[in-house]
């Protein structure tokens, strides 16, 4: 084991936010939602932050106000796909975990957090559930979603990690890994259309292209960064390819302003609601992975 201090929790207007040092990365984790958001190489070639993070709030934000950059958990469902009245991207992403323990070695640090189902139930979410996510920093990063049925009924989940990849400019990168997968561009695709099959790598468009096959990994290439982001994941039905549309001058959306939106792009591990649910019965659980590997190109 390695001498490394303990990480540490340090306040924010979202409230703690967790430290999580390892002898080849740092992270901060916001207890807020489980939320990773920023992870960084200390070493070059990589040791640009790899996820994008704009600036927080510097007051509390509202109940049920979405906070953009890092990495959302997106549970028990994801997108605007819930039930009706439902917060974008499940309950989790607005509930505050309780840090359970941390752990280092000499190449990686693990935090592992938890999320008991709220009292009294949500109206539109009335199952009692227990998350949990483990998260490691190392040369990579990895997190392991684990949902719980601590009820007495069957319930479906559907769910998604929403990491904000930093890039030089979005609308400039490739992405890799899905060539002749079948896919649907939202909001374009007319609904009930057939689904084309994607040749080659993909340039990002403005919106979201989700490809309908569990492709176990995929990579964002940036030329101008010389780098490459290696996503892998498990436990998912399809990905996600989100670039943000523009953002009037003078606006805002939550924590994202005008300028940020060529800075990022999203790839997503998703399981969709009513295409892709998952049946969790009494005692049973489920468990959905997704691991950042970056690679300087030559």
């Amino acid at each position: 084991m390695s001498s490394l201090p303990p990480p540490g929790i340090q306040p924010s207007p979202l409230g703690p936010i967790l430290r999580l040092s390892s002898p080849v990365s740092e992270a901060r984790i916001s207890l807020l939602g489980a939320q990773l958001l920023s992870w960084t190489p200390r070493q070059p070639p990589s040791s640009a932050p790899i996820l994008f993070l704009p600036p927080l709030p510097r007051t509390p934000p509202a109940p049920g106000t979405e906070i953009h950059g890092g990495i959302p958990v997106c549970w028990p469902w994801f997108g605007r796909m819930g039930p009706d009245g439902s917060l974008p991207h499940g309950l989790a992403r607005y509930l505050p975990f309780t840090l359970l323990s941390t752990d280092s070695t000499d190449f990686s640090a693990t935090a592992l957090l938890e999320l008991a189902s709220p009292h009294p139930a949500p109206a539109n979410f009335p199952h009692p559930f227990l998350l949990r996510l483990r998260v490691t920093v190392g040369d990579a990063i990895e997190l392991t979603l684990t949902a719980t049925n601590t009820g007495e009924k069957t319930f479906p989940v559907t769910a998604g990690f929403h990491p904000y990849l930093r890039v030089s400019d979005s609308a400039s990168v490739l992405v890799e890994g899905f060539d002749a997968v079948p896919f649907t561009d939202w909001p374009t695709a007319s609904p009930g259309a057939p689904q084309p099959l994607q040749h080659g790598p993909y340039r990002p468009l403005p919106g979201s292209r989700v490809f309908s096959a569990p492709v176990p990994s995929c990579s964002l290439i940036d030329p101008a960064l010389r780098r490459r982001a290696v996503l892998s994941a498990t436990g998912h039905a399809r990905w996600c390819v989100w670039r943000s549309a523009p953002i009037p001058p003078g606006t805002t959306r939550s924590n994202l302003r005008p300028e940020d939106t060529s800075s990022f792009l999203c790839i997503e591990p998703v399981v969709f609601p009513r295409a892709d649910a998952l049946l969790l019965p009494p005692g049973a659980s489920r468990s959905m992975t997704l691991s950042i590997r970056p690679e300087t190109l030559p």
